[in-house]
């Protein structure tokens, strides 16, 4: 698994915090809704028009669908949502990730600019709607919807959004950014191995290995031990002579991760 890869499956993960229930998925409730471009919680209030309410459950049960990959029963979960509360964003935003599983992306696309006019303070829309555009190799775009999502308040993921903003931008070979993106990750998350091993592939992209060294070195004592960090960490050692510690990583990597591809890479010299 290239880290490309890792990050294209990354930016398929929903946060979902903000589409569905907080009695349900035990995520923190965002506040009453005060009007339609705040954040649009699907948690309930007292004075909530009925119809958002059974517009917010129709997204719920369609984001629960989607997630088992049900994408007929999400459709129609969704397009019902849509139906009893057409300025509802979260489900126009849902709806999008569905249209772009399916792979009809003007769809796609229509629906997460209309997610994005009806509710532009929704964290996780924008970073939905980011990673759909860096998928279609639109990176600048990507990013734009990335640095929105941070700039927001109440955006309670901004790890997620700072993870595929980095992604996005290494993948389009914007250096400077991708490496402010993942050390922003890398202080706001000192224990999450994600923003080191962003760190990481930015220094095996530009050939510092003494670089990947100590970005190995840092995500290997956080979470989650990742393939791609016991790669770069072998690549590393292999280009700096150190054999012991190149063997280390590349038995972990074995033992930890046997189905990985890096596996094979590694045995055919995919440092080079």
């Amino acid at each position: 698994m290239t880290f490309r890869f890792e990050t294209a499956r990354r930016w398929l993960v929903i946060s979902l915090c903000s589409a569905v229930s907080a009695t349900l998925v035990g995520c923190a409730g965002l506040g009453g809704e005060k009007a339609d471009d705040s954040p649009q919680s699907a948690t309930a209030t007292n004075n909530e028009d009925p119809m958002r309410f059974r517009a917010k459950v129709h997204t719920e049960l369609g984001s629960n669908y989607f997630q088992r990959g049900q994408m007929a029963i999400a459709l129609e979960e969704l397009n019902e949502a849509i139906k009893l509360d057409p300025r509802y964003g979260v489900a126009h935003g849902i709806l999008g990730l569905v249209h772009a599983d399916l792979g009809d992306l003007p769809k796609a696309d229509a629906s997460f600019r209309r997610a994005i006019e009806l509710a532009p303070n929704e964290g996780d829309v924008r970073n939905n709607y980011g990673s759909h555009l860096c998928r279609q190799n639109k990176a600048k775009e990507g990013l734009e919807q990335f640095d929105a999502a941070l700039r927001l308040p109440l955006y309670t993921t901004p790890n997620v959004a700072l993870e595929n903003a980095g992604s996005c931008a290494l993948s389009a070979s914007l250096i400077r950014p991708a490496e402010a993106y993942f050390s922003r990750l890398v202080q706001i998350q000192p224990f999450n191995s994600r923003g080191y091993q962003g760190l990481a592939a930015i220094a095996y992209k530009t050939a510092k290995h003494e670089e990947i060294r100590k970005h190995v070195a840092a995500g290997l004592r956080a979470n989650p031990l990742t393939p791609e960090l016991l790669f770069y960490g072998a690549c590393a050692e292999r280009k700096l002579g150190d054999r012991a510690a190149e063997i280390g990583h590349t038995e972990m990597l074995k033992t930890r991760f046997r189905d990985s591809p890096l596996n094979e890479a590694l045995r055919r010299g995919g440092c080079e």
